[in-house]
């Protein structure tokens, strides 16, 4: 009986970590009041907010303003891709623009796709060794960029694998995987090679983040983390009464946007 009971006690252990209800709370540790419309951070927990006039704010763990962008060259900000933050991308889709700025928010470089007139990018995401990853829209395939942005590769058509043209709404990338969110589907993974693997079975979301290969998407008040491979995933409750536009996971710092302010939560 006893030995029954150190059983069950076990097995309750671990679907409590399975399900991700046994993880440690999480607290607030900064607020940054600014209203923002979009939130982003990096593996160093710096968090980076864009403004309604596309002024891109770079704030410390602590919730310090450091560094501020503004461009209004290009037309609207279209995304902004953080992960590697001494190299963060912007792209601007009206003037087919990227602006690559280092950790500072200073100008490192910048390219437009308008020079080749047979490209039509639609979504752009940082990569390894200082290369972009591309969605072409015209050709409907997906194009990575070394650091010079000449191609170095690219996809099967994706038509052929979907019967119609693929609407991209964002791009995101691992070491290992390239993620495409379509716009009124699901995301498709892809390995560092461009080639297809599956669509996961997760919809119906407005915006997801990729921290060492694991995705992290809010869902109501509950961050959910999910393996892209072993398709498990864990679940934490947000302790943000307001209502949630977006969240921004970094190393140990989650951001957190509401209406009029950011949250900065940790649980260490």
């Amino acid at each position: 009986m006893k030995r029954l009971i150190v059983l069950l006690l076990n097995c309750f252990i671990v679907l409590l970590l399975d399900s991700g209800l046994a993880r440690a709370q999480l607290k607030q540790v900064a607020k940054i009041d600014t209203v923002a419309k979009a939130v982003y951070a990096d593996n160093l927990d710096n968090v980076y907010l864009l403004s309604g006039r596309d002024e891109l704010l770079k704030y410390d763990a602590k919730g310090v303003l450091k560094w501020r962008y503004s461009n209004n060259r290009f037309g609207k900000l279209y995304s902004v891709d953080v992960s590697d933050p001494l190299r963060v991308v912007l792209f601007y889709t009206d003037f087919q623009q990227v602006v690559v700025l280092n950790n500072n928010l200073n100008e490192i470089t910048s390219y437009s796709f308008a020079k080749n007139g047979n490209l039509l990018v639609s979504a752009v995401a940082s990569g390894n060794n200082n290369s972009l990853w591309i969605f072409d829209r015209a050709s409907n395939v997906l194009v990575k960029l070394s650091s010079n942005f000449t191609e170095d590769i690219r996809s099967p058509n994706l038509f052929q694998l979907f019967d119609e043209a693929v609407d991209v709404k964002k791009l995101a990338a691992s070491d290992q995987y390239v993620f495409l969110q379509r716009r009124n589907n699901g995301i498709l993974q892809f390995d560092r090679f461009g080639g297809y693997l599956r669509e996961l079975p997760i919809d119906s979301l407005t915006d997801f983040n990729i921290t060492s290969n694991i995705i992290a998407y809010v869902s109501d008040h509950t961050l959910v983390k999910y393996h892209p491979v072993s398709f498990e995933q864990s679940k934490q409750q947000l302790p943000v009464s307001a209502p949630i536009k977006q969240v921004a996971v970094g190393n140990k710092l989650i951001a957190v946007l509401t209406e009029k302010a950011v949250f900065l939560l940790s649980d260490n």
